[in-house]
């Protein structure tokens, strides 16, 4: 079935983050939750994984946490990393975003921790900061880090080209449907019809040269990985 070997492709793909992780000097530790907010951005793919891989029980809670969050401010991506990267080597304008709001804390968080840890999005393992977040009210990533992060947000998109991307809160919302679930599994989830940007397969490398030799032994990793 394609869904789960695009699920197995993200496995992947989240393993190869978590070794490049390994490399780097980070600041983060248990109960740091100070970039946990509701601005975070994810696919279907991932949203759908999140939701599947639940006990029941667990599910249920997951649900009623997000329900209880709706009405927090929160980010609503108005198109994707890779629709950005074709606009940017095309040397077009890109679409203004939602102006800036205050992020709530993420509604997920139980007693200061994620309560889907294991399970959490791309957008919140690439938060990886060398300082604590505290100090400077975001977190403090290279600019080579940054680069590779682009990188794999591209990859987890291209994997779901065929999905949706959106807010955490808002596609979580919209996967608590078990019949959304089954229609995106299938192929035939709408997006626009469910507030949601459609995904794009990656054409276009955002690589800049002077980080390439960090990011070149990434890139080989990834190009492995098939769905």
């Amino acid at each position: 079935m394609e869904i789960e070997r695009k699920l197995k492709a993200l496995d992947r793909i989240y393993a190869v983050y978590d070794e490049f992780v390994r490399t780097l000097d980070a600041a983060c530790q248990r109960q740091c939750h100070w970039c946990c907010t509701t601005h975070v951005a994810l696919t279907t793919l991932e949203a759908y994984k999140i939701c599947t891989s639940l006990p029941a029980g667990e599910r249920r809670k997951l649900f009623d946490r997000v329900r209880a969050g709706a009405g927090l401010q929160r980010f609503r991506p108005v198109t994707t990393t890779n629709a950005l990267a074709e606009l940017c080597a095309a040397d077009e304008d890109l679409p203004p975003e939602p102006e800036e709001s205050a992020h709530a804390h993420c509604p997920l968080l139980v007693d200061e921790l994620c309560s889907i840890y294991a399970l959490r999005p791309f957008n919140c393992r690439c938060l990886i900061s060398r300082t604590p977040c505290a100090q400077n009210g975001s977190a403090d990533m290279g600019e080579a880090v940054v680069a590779v992060n682009t990188i794999f947000l591209q990859t987890v998109e291209h994997v779901d080209a065929e999905g949706c991307s959106g807010n955490l809160l808002d596609l979580l919302e919209v996967l608590a449907s078990e019949e959304k679930r089954t229609a995106y599994a299938g192929g035939s989830l709408p997006c626009g019809a469910n507030g949601l940007v459609a995904n794009r397969p990656m054409r276009v490398l955002m690589v800049p040269p002077e980080h390439r030799p960090v990011i070149e032994p990434v890139l080989q990793r990834l190009r492995a990985i098939r769905v």
